[in-house]
């Protein structure tokens, strides 16, 4: 079986959910990590969680709206590892309100959280990418980001942006031996969907797909070999139909 040892990775909002998973799908693989998140007690028990596939973790809290969240989580890449070869921008927030109801400081947050953030950590991990000519970008975005939702219309500016993101860059940082993807996730069963009212399920119950599902799909991004690339990858759930 392929892994990834000798391979580190950035996973932002790695405290919970598809973060989470993705961060242990990938200690699972055999490489090292850089969490980072903005609950710092979560934040370190995910860290906990992945130390024991006998992978070397470090992490950093803070809010990835704050340009030096991306900094300093890089700057401490750097310094553990002396490499970055894959950035997992998950960090994500949601709201489920109509247009009216959503507030331009609604608005704000969910489009610095979502889009600010990952081009702040792209911004500053590409420098590192291009000086060994090789790297991984996995942008995070939604089906919303294909299709937009009703009573989304902050959160579907934001996947959308981030998929338009990723195709500019795929065209841009090819050529210096970086690929770049974006994956697009139906539904998932985390308190993402719970707690915005999504579903009156419980997570459990929900059907969507699971934080494993997405963490397995973002190792396999990673494992095409130099002459191919995923751009693109959208992910759905067997149990329920869309």
């Amino acid at each position: 079986m392929e892994n990834l040892e000798g391979k580190t990775a950035i996973i932002t909002g790695a405290s919970s959910g598809f973060g989470k998973g993705t961060a242990l799908a990938f200690a699972k693989a055999g490489c090292d990590l850089v969490l980072t998140g903005f609950n710092s007690d979560k934040l370190q028990a995910a860290a906990t969680e992945c130390k024991e596939f006998g992978v070397k973790v470090v992490y950093f809290a803070g809010d990835i709206q704050d340009e030096q969240t991306a900094i300093k989580t890089v700057n401490l890449a750097m310094e553990n590892f002396g490499q970055i070869d894959i950035l997992v921008n998950n960090a994500g927030i949601g709201r489920t309100l109509s247009i009216e109801e959503t507030s331009m400081s609604d608005f704000d947050l969910v489009m610095n959280t979502n889009v600010r953030g990952a081009f702040a950590f792209t911004k500053y991990v590409v420098p590192e990418m291009k000086r060994r000519h090789d790297g991984q970008i996995i942008m995070v975005s939604s089906v919303t980001g294909i299709k937009g939702h009703a009573d989304e219309s902050a959160y579907t500016c934001s996947k959308f942006a981030l998929r338009g993101l990723a195709q500019s860059l795929d065209k841009e940082l090819l050529a210096d031996g970086i690929k770049t993807c974006v994956i697009c996730p139906h539904a998932g069963a985390t308190n993402f969907e719970v707690g915005y009212g999504r579903t009156k399920k419980g997570v459990a119950q929900s059907g969507f797909l699971t934080p494993e599902d997405v963490g397995q799909a973002m190792v396999s991004i990673c494992f095409q070999p130099k002459n191919s690339r995923i751009v693109e990858l959208r992910l759905a759930s067997n149990n329920v139909k869309y």
